[in-house]
């Protein structure tokens, strides 16, 4: 596991994941190693049912990130291009399958593939999945609730 977002504030009932994955990728709070520092409760109806896929650029530069997530017979959940302003994170995309397969790459090259397999010392349902791309054109892997 990689270096996750965390938010450096109190949160409640009342702040929605959505709302504080995105205002952790617009202040860009400190990031932790590890992902299970920190648990958010909602009771918003149908997002505990959504494995959320969270793009973040972390470069200086625009960003171009391509995301396939497939399933366990190689069909794919998801398929989409991210168009990213530097420092931004996208958390707008979701699935109801529990995926298989991560791919990640960028037009200049980067990639990465892994097995989606969260290992998260809290309980969730479905862990949402996590990718940043890096100054240095790395891809990190990182898993939240």
């Amino acid at each position: 596991m990689v270096e996750s977002p965390s938010p450096s504030l109190a949160l409640t009932e009342s702040v929605s994941r959505r709302e504080v994955l995105t205002l952790t990728g617009a202040i860009g709070s400190i990031p932790v190693s590890g992902c299970s520092d920190f648990v958010v409760s909602t009771d918003t109806e149908g997002e505990g049912d959504t494995i959320e896929i969270m793009v973040e650029n972390r470069t200086e530069e625009p960003a171009t990130i391509g995301v396939r997530i497939e399933d366990d017979d190689g069909d794919p959940l998801i398929s989409r291009v991210y168009e990213l302003e530097p420092g931004h994170l996208d958390p707008a995309a979701g699935i109801e399958t529990i995926p298989s397969t991560v791919t990640v790459f960028t037009p200049e090259g980067s990639s990465a593939t892994w097995k989606y397999a969260p290992d998260l010392d809290i309980d969730c349902d479905g862990e949402d999945i996590g990718i940043t791309l890096r100054a240095d054109g790395s891809i990190d892997s990182w898993y939240a609730c």
